[in-house]
């Protein structure tokens, strides 16, 4: 079915359009990690699997190569492929999946 989407507001923090979303000002297409933060999301909002096969989003991380890397952000991203890597794998981010990653 087409649907045009009425856009009245255009927000650029998750945080703020959660807010607006639990205020009752309108909805929003948003992964189920979105609600991750909110212990009591079932009571708060209603969610709906998209089931379409072709409806995807890639979300990439990029950082500068380790050779330009400082000893800090390097163990920092390090840690952060390795959180992502265990919230895909143990279910924690529904829905998701890997891409191949060298690190």
């Amino acid at each position: 079915a087409r649907f045009t989407p009425h856009v009245v507001l255009e927000v650029d923090s998750l945080a703020m359009v959660m807010a607006a979303v639990d205020a009752g000002l309108g909805s929003s297409l948003q992964p189920w990690a979105a609600m991750g933060r909110f212990e009591d999301a079932a009571q708060r909002f209603e969610a709906a699997l998209i089931t379409d096969k072709d409806a995807q989003r890639t979300n990439l991380l990029c950082s500068l190569s380790e050779d330009e890397l400082s000893p800090a952000a390097l163990a920092a991203r390090v840690v952060l492929v390795d959180c992502v890597r265990e919230l895909v794998q143990s279910g924690a981010w529904s829905g998701t999946s890997p891409i191949h990653h060298d690190n």
